[in-house]
C-alpha cells in the first residue's frame, strides 16, 4: 500500500504507520468499544480507584465541569498519579481537559501528556471552531512525538455548524487521531435557549451521527441524567443504538451495564443477522440479488447491516 494515498483513507494509513511504533493503530483506536464513558472528578482519588475496578469501557477523569476553578491544578496532579499507580484492567483510561476557550488547556494536555504514564485518549470539550482543532494540534505536538489519540465534544451551535470543517482539519492534522465525538446536549440546549426534551436535539443528534461515520469517528450520545431512572436510561440508550451512536456518556456506575448492554446486539439481533447472511450467500449463488427473508424482503443494503450487526459482537 502506497503511504501516498490521497484522501481520508490515505492519511488514516500513515497515522497508522506513524503510531505503530509507540501506539496502537488508528484503526485499532478507532474501532474500540466505547458503549459506556463515565466521568469521575479528577480531583477525587477515591472515585477515580472505584472506577478503576468496574467493567466500564471508557473511564474519563475530569479536569472540566466536574471540577471547581480553584481545584485544577489538584485535579491535573490526582490525575497523574492515579494514571500512575493504578491498574484500570480492560477499561480505557481517558482524561477530558478544559476547553481551548477557558485558557487551560495547554497547562492540561502538558501536564498530562508529558507525564511518565500517559492515558490511552484526551477528550476536548467546547471544540467550536477550525482554529480551536489546530491550536489544539499544536500543543499536542509540544508534547508527542506521534499522533495521539483524541475525542472531541460538539457542545454549541456554532461547533455544530462548524463540525464538518472541525472534523477535516483534524484528520489532515500532524499529531491528532480523531477517534470520537461525544455531544454534549446540557451546553447546546442552553447555547440555543432550548430544553433538555429529546424532540429538541434530534437533529444535533443526528448531525453528530452523520458526520462521525462518514469519517470513521465514533458518535457517543447525551448524558442520561435521571441516573435512578434505569428504564428510561435503556429505553433512551435502544433508541440511541438505532440512531447510530456508537455509546453514551453516564454519571453513575449502575448505568453502565444498562448502556453497555444496550449497545451490544442481543443474541437474538445476532442470531437474525447471521442467519441472514447466509441466506443471502446462499441467494447469491442461486444468482438471485433480492430475496424474501422471514418474511422481508432482503438486498444488499440490508446484508451490510446484518454484517454491522455480527462486526459489532466481534469487535
Amino acid at each position: 500500500v502506497s503511504t501516498q494515498s490521497t484522501g481520508f483513507c490515505g492519511r488514516l494509513f500513515r497515522k497508522s504507520i506513524a503510531t505503530s511504533r509507540g501506539l496502537v493503530s488508528s484503526t485499532q483506536h478507532q474501532s474500540r468499544k466505547r458503549r459506556a464513558l463515565m466521568y469521575m472528578p479528577g480531583d477525587d482519588l477515591r472515585k477515580i480507584t472505584k472506577a478503576a475496578s468496574l467493567d466500564l469501557d471508557l473511564a474519563v477523569l475530569d479536569c472540566e465541569d466536574a471540577v471547581a476553578v480553584n481545584r485544577k491544578a489538584v485535579a491535573r496532579d490526582t490525575i497523574c498519579s492515579a494514571l500512575q499507580s493504578l491498574d484500570f484492567g480492560r477499561t480505557e483510561r481517558g482524561v477530558r481537559t478544559n476547553s481551548v476557550s477557558s485558557g487551560l488547556l495547554e497547562d492540561d494536555l502538558k501536564s498530562i501528556l508529558l507525564n511518565s504514564v500517559k492515558p490511552d485518549i484526551v477528550m476536548i470539550p467546547k471544540l467550536d471552531s477550525v482554529e480551536e482543532a489546530q491550536f489544539l494540534n499544536s500543543v499536542i505536538s509540544q508534547c508527542c512525538s506521534e499522533p495521539f489519540p483524541v475525542i472531541f465534544q460538539t457542545e454549541s451551535a456554532i461547533g455544530l455548524i462548524n463540525l464538518p470543517k472541525i472534523i477535516k482539519s483534524l484528520v489532515d492534522s500532524s499529531h491528532v487521531i480523531p477517534v470520537a465525538i461525544v455531544f454534549g446536549s446540557d451546553d447546546y440546549v442552553s447555547d440555543i435557549r432550548g430544553s433538555r426534551d429529546i424532540d429538541a436535539v434530534v437533529y444535533a443528534r443526528q448531525k453528530v451521527v452523520t458526520y462521525s461515520r462518514a469519517h470513521n469517528i465514533q458518535p457517543i450520545d447525551r448524558v442520561y441524567i435521571e441516573y435512578k431512572d434505569l428504564e428510561g436510561l435503556k429505553s433512551e440508550s435502544e433508541k440511541g443504538f438505532g440512531f447510530g451512536f456508537a455509546g453514551k456518556q453516564c454519571i453513575h456506575p449502575t448505568q453502565i451495564p444498562v448502556i453497555q448492554s444496550a449497545f451490544s446486539p442481543s443474541n437474538e439481533q445476532l442470531e437474525y443477522a447471521r442467519e441472514l447472511i447466509r441466506s443471502f450467500e446462499e441467494n447469491q449463488v442461486a444468482g438471485k440479488g433480492a430475496f424474501t427473508f422471514r418474511g422481508k424482503m432482503i438486498d444488499r443494503p440490508t446484508l451490510l447491516q446484518a454484517k454491522n450487526v455480527v462486526d459489532m459482537f466481534n469487535e
